[in-house]
């Protein structure tokens, strides 16, 4: 009954009954590489919890699974005491699961010879630190002491250098009993979590999906397997990524990793979520990349830290892509060329009077690439002194941002958040009095918005974010690779996971 290898992934299921544990492992189906942890602590009922489990079990052919009943002192659901907890652990040792995971607060309230009402099982010990990532060999010391099969460590990324500590611990503790498995949760330890093979963890953490996760950062194991292809890293895989406030919540990922995948290229694209630019450098210094891409806010701060700038990318002085090439960095601004491209589709630029809202890092690109293509271009922005200050830079019109609905225009541009989560029924600006024939919203989430939709209710032409999203993507990949970018399969993959996450 028992299996001895281990699946790569561990599904974490954090189901209220056991049909609805069984609905979910049925709809992710049988595979070697795939295991699942049972989270106990989510049920309500454990009276007949051991002959209804081992059923379920029975009918699944038994899977891998890991029982877990995570208390509330150590970040679970279940409210009683260690001996309770322990006794639901043994009735799903019984029932049938291989393994049995009990973190370090429950075994240090327990009697000793506990771990013998586990026997029927072999034994996960886990330390969870839900606040930072301390030092952590003396963590694994501590834990290694137990007559356990397997370690887990999860502690908390407060930066992306927490991610090189779960590094380097598994690389010290890669050939010792008991194994090691470790990753720091939050967005800014999903590289942890996403490398785990790679950097020796004999298997990883995944969500069902839905939203259904159980730990911060935690990714669903579709993403893992299908956008990460995790089981397929090794050695030789390059790695690029996107630093930014907030890069865990971009599409990039999905977008780049397609490509790669599309031309058989051996290269993996993470998000890397940090507060500090400085951080980035080492995290990108320590594990060798060979590029990325950058958003808000550090499109101006990378600057002083590249060998090369193509030249609109100084004049713009942003950047928002970085090759390292044989130890220079070397940075572009494909945001711009990305204006440009889904502009010119719609409009013959020289001469076109373009309106531009905002002022900030994305409406200075659109302003340098149109002013090289000649166009007319005004700028409104709520900061007037930042409007008029980039007005002045490029030779533009400054227009005060109460006046930028009563103009006759032959494109608008959206260069500001406005429309974006929670204010999607926001507007920058009302459509009623504008003249103009192209809409251009940046925002790409949602696909359709507020701005959008009513251009479109009035028969103007409109441009969806997503296209810019890609196209100055396809640009990066091709920087990166000098391939070409299968820029349909890209808008494919963005516009699929947008369309599930809605």
């Amino acid at each position: 009954m028992a299996k001895s290898a281990f699946p790569h992934i561990f599904v974490s299921l954090p189901a209220t009954s056991l049909d609805a544990v069984e609905t979910y492992i049925s709809s992710l189906g049988a595979s070697p590489s795939l295991g699942f942890e049972l989270r106990l602590d989510y049920l309500g009922n454990y009276d007949q919890l051991e002959p209804e489990l081992h059923q379920m079990l029975s009918r699944l052919h038994y899977p891998h699974t890991i029982a877990t009943c995570r208390r509330l002192a150590a970040g679970g659901r279940f409210p009683g005491s260690a001996n309770e907890q322990l006794d639901i652990l043994a009735a799903a040792s019984r029932a049938g699961c291989q393994w049995v995971d009990i973190e370090i607060e429950s075994v240090g309230a327990l009697r000793n010879g506990w771990i013998k009402q586990l026997a029927s099982s072999k034994v996960i010990v886990s330390y969870h630190n839900y606040h930072t990532t301390p030092a952590l060999g003396a963590v694994y010391r501590k834990l290694a002491r137990l007559p356990v099969e397997v370690v887990k460590i999860a502690s908390s990324a407060r930066n992306l250098q927490d991610n090189l500590k779960i590094y380097k611990l598994l690389k010290a503790h890669r050939q010792r009993r008991p194994m090691l498995v470790a990753h720091a949760m939050g967005g800014s330890g999903i590289s942890s979590r996403v490398l785990a093979l790679r950097w020796g963890c004999p298997f990883t953490y995944a969500s069902v999906g839905n939203h259904a996760e159980v730990a911060g950062g935690q990714l669903p194991a579709d993403i893992m397997r299908g956008v990460y292809r995790i089981e397929h890293l090794n050695s030789h895989t390059q790695l690029f990524g996107v630093v930014g406030t907030k890069a865990s919540m971009s599409l990039s990922p999905v977008m780049q990793n397609i490509a790669f995948q599309a031309k058989h290229i051996n290269a993996l694209y993470l998000p890397c979520e940090t507060e500090r630019l400085s951080d980035f450098l080492n995290f990108v210094q320590s594990l060798g990349f060979a590029g990325f891409s950058v958003t808000m806010p550090f499109k101006q701060a990378i600057m002083r830290k590249l060998s090369w700038v193509d030249p609109l990318a100084a004049e713009i002085g942003a950047c928002n892509t970085v090759a390292i090439r044989r130890g220079k960095w070397m940075g572009w601004n494909t945001d711009s060329a990305a204006v440009i491209e889904v502009l010119t589709k719609r409009l013959r630029l020289e001469g076109s009077r373009i309106l531009i809202l905002g002022a900030g890092g994305a409406a200075r690109a659109a302003a340098y690439a149109l002013r090289a293509k000649n166009a007319d271009i005004l700028i409104a922005a709520r900061r007037e002194a930042v409007g008029r200050r980039l007005a002045r830079c490029v030779g533009a019109q400054a227009i005060p941002w109460d006046s930028a609905d009563n103009l006759d225009v032959d494109a608008v541009i959206n260069a500001t958040p406005v429309g974006m989560p929670p204010h999607t029924e926001s507007s920058p600006i009302d459509l009623a009095r504008l003249r103009a024939r192209v809409v251009f919203d940046m925002i790409y989430y949602p696909l359709e918005t507020r701005f959008l939709s009513d251009a479109r209710g009035r028969g103007l032409v409109t441009i969806s974010g997503i296209e810019m999203l890609v196209a100055q993507g396809a640009r990066q990949f091709e920087i990166w690779t000098g391939q070409s970018a299968p820029s349909a399969l890209m808008e494919q993959a963005v516009r699929q996971t947008i369309n599930h996450s809605a």
